[in-house]
């Protein structure tokens, strides 16, 4: 995505790929839509995620329900499957060769008066990903200094339990653009489902006191943000 100039390439702890089994890769860009102008940021952001699918690019564009910014804020992934996948992306701007469908949307991404870029950073998957149409919460996570393999651990049990109530969970690395930090995504069918599965979630007498150790105590570290997205379909 051309319009934020951040280059996105290799981007989290060497010394943690070494280690981890990275099941993926994602590209993240946070746009926001000026006032009025939601309905034009829709259509432009479809536009540029139908050119990038026929292109064979795996690309989900989310619209925030919840969160700072509200419904104003629009987030497209770009995921990928390995480094070398992510090198021969469709719509690459190495050498800022583009393909032409891919070079007119750039030019009416960037001369757009609807939207600015908010951010942008790079993510790997430490487990299987599940892209799709969900109801998305996240919640990102800044381990405490020297306690990344502990946080990474806790957050593991906490899949478990959170998975056994029917929701589906992805557990990220933020890398370069961002923070080391650690992200809890957790996924949803339905709104019907969502519900379903907090209710057991709150009736859940292990996870009742892990919850205090996340969210009162911050035993594993600092919550930088939270926020729900559903797919802009």
């Amino acid at each position: 995505m051309k319009i934020i100039k951040l280059s996105l390439v290799a981007g989290l702890s060497l010394a943690w790929f070494s280690s981890l089994n990275a099941a993926g890769i994602a590209d993240i860009y946070w746009y926001e839509a000026k006032p009025g102008k939601v309905q034009e940021v829709e259509a432009l952001m479809r536009e540029g995620r139908d050119i990038a699918i026929a292109s064979g690019q795996t690309t989900i564009v989310h619209k925030q329900n919840v969160g700072v910014g509200g419904e104003y804020r629009f987030l497209w992934v770009d995921f990928y499957e390995s480094y070398s996948q992510k090198a021969k992306q469709a719509y690459s701007d190495v050498g800022n060769v583009y393909t032409k469908g891919w070079e007119a949307y750039i030019r009416k991404l960037e001369s757009s008066d609807a939207l600015k870029p908010v951010r942008s950073y790079s993510m790997t998957s430490l487990d299987d990903i599940n892209p799709g149409n969900y109801i998305v919460q996240v919640y990102t996570w800044d381990p405490k200094p020297g306690q990344f393999a502990e946080s990474l651990a806790a957050m593991e049990e906490a899949k478990e339990i959170f998975e056994s109530h029917g929701y589906l969970i992805d557990i990220w690395q933020h890398g370069l653009g961002s923070g080391n930090y650690l992200q809890f995504v957790m996924l949803s069918e339905s709104r019907e489902a969502q519900a379903k599965s907090f209710e057991a979630l709150l009736n859940d007498e292990k996870w009742a006191p892990k919850q205090l150790d996340w969210f009162d105590k911050e035993k594993y570290g600092t919550l930088v943000e939270s926020y729900e997205m559903t797919v802009l379909n």
